[in-house]
């Protein structure tokens, strides 16, 4: 079976809407596990000026979470981060080391509301690169200004921003219109990461695999393996995307 990095999810029990508890944490672990993956990261929401628990607090779960899937599965990697509410002061926190980026390396999930205006996606990416972090923009596909405007997507790669799909627009029936417009980004080097976005064992569940299948089955080899191996890995290590 082929091993897949999920690097968004919500999988440490009740610090935000993921898991509730440890029982939950841990049947996510065992879905996403069974479908492949090997390398997970933690990424609960951070609203700034919204806090439920400090980042001690957070930590202290994610720690004792990795304890406990360790004891099952030696081979399964998990890592640090936060999906973070882009809005006023969420640059400053990221700067004064209140926030994880993915697995503490220089790239950073970024959530934004549906209905964001693009100059506020603008202002994201540049502040976040001037400051020297790598932006990934989670769930594209929710928001208003970049559905089916590929220029706009385009626009804000070439300001230095990495794109994030959820695997459940994979999953969709033959007549979806999300997923033909993810599968025509992918296609087009607009879509650098596939994740799943996890919160539960139900209607927001693993599902990496299926997504990562249908994929396979579309896009060329090199594009394929970009999106779900290459890219991955260097995230991990901190490197820009090839």
């Amino acid at each position: 079976m082929a091993h897949y990095t999920d690097i968004h999810s919500h999988i440490l029990p009740g610090v935000d809407d993921g898991a509730a508890d440890r029982e939950m944490t841990m049947e996510m672990i065992d879905a996403a596990y069974a479908q492949g993956v090997r390398v997970m990261i933690a990424t609960p929401h951070y609203y700034p000026g919204h806090v439920k628990h400090p980042r001690e607090y957070v930590d202290q779960v994610f720690q004792e979470t990795v304890s406990v899937v360790k004891e099952k599965y030696a081979d399964l990697a998990l890592y640090p981060g936060n999906e973070v509410y882009y809005r006023e002061g969420a640059l400053e926190k990221l700067l004064d080391k209140r926030v994880h980026t993915l697995a503490d390396t220089p790239y950073v999930l970024l959530e934004f509301s549906p209905g964001a205006h693009i100059n506020v996606l603008r202002g994201a990416v540049r502040g976040c690169v001037e400051a020297g972090y790598y932006p990934v923009l989670a769930h594209i596909e929710r928001y208003q200004c970049l559905w089916k405007n590929e220029k706009a997507v385009e626009e804000l790669v070439r300001m230095g921003a990495y794109m994030q799909v959820n695997a459940e627009n994979f999953t969709e029936g033959f007549f979806s219109a999300r997923r033909r417009w993810c599968l025509k980004l992918a296609g087009e080097g607009l879509m650098h990461f596939l994740a799943s976005d996890a919160h539960n064992t139900k209607e927001r569940c693993p599902n990496i695999k299926q997504a990562a299948d249908y994929l396979e089955g579309k896009l060329d080899e090199g594009t394929f393996r970009k999106i779900m191996y290459d890219n991955p890995a260097r995230l991990l290590k901190g490197e820009y995307l090839r």
